[in-house]
């Protein structure tokens, strides 16, 4: 069985050709007690039945790639575990390899509470149907459970092309925002975040916890004024970078984020996992005066605005013209050399649904998803919430004195947002 190749799915791994990122989403789920380990291995390995892309293999030397089922029983390694923190960890910053598969692995840490680590190719999914993974591998362990040799009875393996995007808007509005909207996807600021100048570098994730008692203030924050919380973030990350790059009110400073476009969709069903996402530009003006509100009501601004003119749609019908038009050879060229990796960005990967991530008997004290490891000098802050909780992240193919800095980046941040 084969399954196209979508556009992003190819884009996400020029991502790696371009060294902006090495195309793999993280998640780690920390377990208030012990999880049935015979279970969430079963589960585990089923998902690649379920999700049959994930049991796939990335085929690239016969014209247009494509996705080719395997036989899953050569997967023997899925799912690990280890009673070693260290190995664990070493874990989280591990790849999948799109051409042997699987395109998802994971590592079980048993101890007294135990801890899982998945990791998923980038190429598959976004961060947004990579929740949806996790949700249904929560409800197929949790069926397991109360029964072992259950198996599921259906499959995850609808439409994963842009055309469910592009199919919501009329061809006027296609056009406007190819013709108008360029600068949305497309610019790019020089600044660069301060790192080493090292060499010798190491894949890290390093996180950042806001705890409930924060987390409720900062909503209330939003809340009072009518804004979001991805305004209150991305209004702190500017009063940092501000800072931290000495950034005058005449400089330009823009910040792409990225968009879950699945916005636009009137039935919000999953039946696949796929890359929906696409970028916008950011961009504010900078007074060195203004209070954090001030900065706030412009990032809400120019937010709404974006939002006003189908945010992220440019991207899409770039890419689809492109794809459209040229050969894959072609086509991969050309968006190789037109992608401009940005060089500091932002992405909300938003909730994990606290009520749909439950595994049956074991509760969860913390989870989080992060996504690419980048490589310098790219930077990207990433953010996600569990249970009233934020977990932001960093990672990065850096040295100990690039942990440091991103260290002293959080306090920054930390302290810009409301108390």
């Amino acid at each position: 069985m084969r399954y196209n190749a979508e556009i992003f799915d190819q884009v996400q791994s020029l991502f790696k050709v371009t060294k902006f990122n090495d195309h793999q989403l993280h998640c780690v789920i920390n377990f208030d007690n012990k999880v049935n380990k015979d279970v969430m291995k079963r589960s585990i390995f089923l998902m690649l039945d379920v999700v049959p892309i994930l049991g796939s293999i990335y085929v690239t030397d016969k014209g247009h790639p494509y996705w080719e089922r395997v036989d899953i029983s050569r997967y023997t390694d899925v799912i690990i575990s280890t009673d070693n923190e260290v190995e664990f960890n070493s874990f989280i910053t591990s790849k999948t390899n799109e051409f042997t598969g699987p395109q998802m692995k994971a590592c079980l840490l048993t101890s007294g509470k135990d801890s899982l680590a998945i990791i998923m190719n980038h190429m598959v999914c976004d961060a947004s149907d990579f929740k949806e993974y996790l949700y249904l591998l929560s409800d197929l362990y949790s069926k397991i459970v109360k029964n072992f040799d259950y198996s599921p009875d259906y499959i995850v393996n609808g439409d994963r092309s842009l055309k469910r995007i592009n199919s919501q808007f009329k061809l006027k509005d296609k056009i406007m925002a190819f013709a108008f909207q360029n600068k949305e996807n497309n610019k790019n600021s020089s600044y660069k975040f301060p790192m080493s100048g090292e060499k010798e570098t190491n894949p890290f994730i390093l996180i950042h916890k806001l705890h409930k008692d924060r987390y409720l203030i900062i909503k209330e924050y939003y809340k009072r004024y009518n804004i979001t919380l991805n305004d209150v973030v991305l209004a702190a990350y500017y009063r940092v970078l501000y800072n931290m790059l000495d950034i005058d009110s005449k400089s330009d400073l823009n910040i792409p984020i990225m968009v879950d476009m699945r916005r636009n969709l009137k039935d919000k069903t999953v039946d696949a996992l796929c890359n929906l996402s696409s970028t916008a530009i950011t961009h504010i003006d900078h007074n060195i005066n203004d209070e954090f509100y001030d900065t706030v009501v412009k990032v809400n601004k120019d937010m709404n605005l974006k939002k006003s003119k189908f945010i992220g749609l440019n991207g899409l019908i770039k890419l689809s013209i492109i794809f459209r038009i040229f050969n894959y050879k072609i086509s991969n060229s050309l968006v190789e050399r037109a992608l401009k990796n940005p060089l500091i960005c932002m992405t909300n990967i938003g909730i994990l649904d606290f009520e749909k991530l439950q595994f049956e008997g074991v509760s969860i004290d913390e989870a989080y998803e992060c996504g690419s490891i980048k490589y310098k000098p790219h930077f990207q802050l990433a953010l996600s919430s569990f249970n009233d909780s934020i977990t932001f992240s960093v990672n990065l193919y850096g040295s100990s004195e690039d942990k440091e800095i991103i260290e002293h980046f959080f306090n920054l941040l930390d302290e810009e947002l409301p108390q």
